[in-house]
């Protein structure tokens, strides 16, 4: 994309994602630590997802297939996680959001506060924008 480098691509989306990291993602589900929603279309096909960490006041992800873009889906999948944040007592969601995310969470009413680095599983940090947003 021209913001990331090819390494760091591939460890923060990668084509194949491994058994360890589904299963991590399973485990967060099941013990409640992470509320995920998934948008399907009529046939099942994944469009996007989302989710939030409650107990950190953090939105963890909005993900939509590129070629789903741009048709309301990612915005959608947003407003239903507030409503989540809000259903769980949330007054404010934070995130670090990748750079070239950052339009997409401003015209949602996220205001960046700071540059930063995310902390990736092979110690790799990818540049980010630090973002808040009250409820």
């Amino acid at each position: 994309t021209g913001f990331y480098s090819r390494e760091v691509i591939e460890e923060w989306a990668p084509i194949s994602v491994s058994p360890e990291r589904v299963e991590g993602f399973a485990r967060a589900i099941a013990s409640g630590d992470e509320i995920v929603l998934v948008a399907v279309d009529s046939s099942d096909q994944i469009l996007g997802f989302g989710s939030i960490v409650a107990s950190n006041n953090e939105l963890r992800a909005v993900y939509v297939r590129s070629e789903h873009g741009r048709k309301g889906i990612g915005r959608a999948i947003l407003r239903r996680l507030e409503d989540l944040a809000r259903d769980a007592g949330l007054i404010e969601l934070r995130m670090d959001a990748s750079i070239n995310a950052e339009a997409f969470y401003t015209a949602n009413g996220f205001t960046s506060e700071a540059s930063g680095e995310h902390p990736m599983p092979s110690g790799r940090r990818m540049a980010c924008v630090r973002m808040r947003k009250s409820l």
